[in-house]
């Protein structure tokens, strides 16, 4: 049953990264500030990137431990 809960793990933390990416996108579309701007996209497309990473590889899990794959 251990095992269940370590497979669901990155997709929780993926989601919880997408969220991040978001207020992240957020900051980037509501700020004038140049300075402010760069680094707020930065950070979406890092987070963006380990988000779908994250929930590929929990997918990926979950589903080859429920149907055998």
């Amino acid at each position: 049953m251990v095992a269940v809960y370590l497979y669901i793990l990155p997709v929780g933390l993926g989601i919880m990264t997408l969220a991040a990416s978001l207020l992240f996108l957020f900051a980037f579309l509501m700020s004038d500030d140049p300075a402010t701007r760069l680094p707020a996209f930065n950070w979406f497309k890092r987070l963006i990137i380990v988000a779908f990473i994250l929930l590929s590889i929990g997918l990926f899990m979950t589903f080859g431990h429920f149907w055998g794959a």
